[in-house]
């Protein structure tokens, strides 16, 4: 699991019928003091996040056949949560 933000929304006319009905959506994971980090990704909303929310996505095998109830789903990520805030406290190094 990881802290992301949604950047956008991904449209596609032909896709999987895994996805049929489904909220595609382009996240990009926040390091723990909100920055955006790494490249983005797709991850299937599971729980109407938009645009600019800070997000709780998941992955592992076998969790979008689980949660969805599809066989052989091509499904890597789910946007699991909405995050409301949070707060990390960091202590400096002595070196």
């Amino acid at each position: 699991m990881y802290l992301a933000k949604v950047i956008g929304k991904v449209v596609s006319v032909v896709k999987h019928p895994a996805y049929q009905n489904r909220t595609l959506l382009l996240v990009q994971p926040l390091s723990l003091k909100s920055q955006l980090v790494r490249t983005p990704t797709i991850a299937i909303d599971y729980v109407g996040a938009g645009e600019g929310d800070t997000v709780i996505v998941g992955a592992g095998p076998g969790v979008a056949q689980e949660v969805f109830g599809v066989e052989d789903a091509p499904i890597r990520e789910l946007v699991m949560g909405i995050v409301d805030h949070f707060d990390v406290t960091f202590q400096e190094e002595k070196g």
